[in-house]
């Protein structure tokens, strides 16, 4: 898979620079789009969106207790 597109979009449109390119391919390739090119595309991104989910549960829950309790 070419990453520079990838790579464009975060410097362009982003202002970040990655020092893993594959970590920001990865995040934006679903998994119907690895079961259909098989040979070039590696992961998808549910593992990052379930890791990102449960850290973003314990920030707000977090917040919440210790504002709210």
């Amino acid at each position: 898979m070419n990453s520079a597109p990838y790579q464009e979009f975060a410097k362009n449109k982003l202002h970040v620079t990655f020092a893993d390119i594959e970590l920001l391919v990865t995040a934006f390739t679903h998994r119907s789009y690895v079961n259909e090119h098989r040979k070039t595309a590696k992961e998808h991104n549910e593992r990052m969106e379930f890791l990102g989910d449960a850290v973003l549960e314990l920030v707000v829950t977090e917040f919440l207790y210790a504002n709210y309790s």
